[in-house]
């Protein structure tokens, strides 16, 4: 019974070592993806990963057709009332 519990005890380690090396590579993943992430953050030709701080990214610069064109914040505030109104 004791040679049962070493065999049982040197697995445990060997796949205790083997998270363990898991463990280290997903971090050093995790460290290389922050980095690209916060570069492209940085670089304004990759749409929408630039911070609020920037502002809005180029594409949200823009109305479809049928939008009603943003109100400039003039006039007096009154509005017209929607149809159902």
């Amino acid at each position: 019974m004791s040679e049962a519990h070493e065999q049982h005890h040197e697995r445990l380690e060997r796949e205790a070592r083997d998270l363990q090396d898991k463990s280290e590579h997903l971090g050093e993943d995790i460290a290389q993806a922050k980095q690209s992430w916060e570069a492209q953050k940085r670089d304004e030709g990759v749409p929408g990963a630039q911070s609020p701080e920037g502002g809005l990214p180029p594409e949200a610069n823009y109305t479809t057709s049928g939008d009603e064109p943003p109100d400039d914040g003039g006039g007096d505030g009154a509005r017209e009332p929607w149809p159902d109104e």
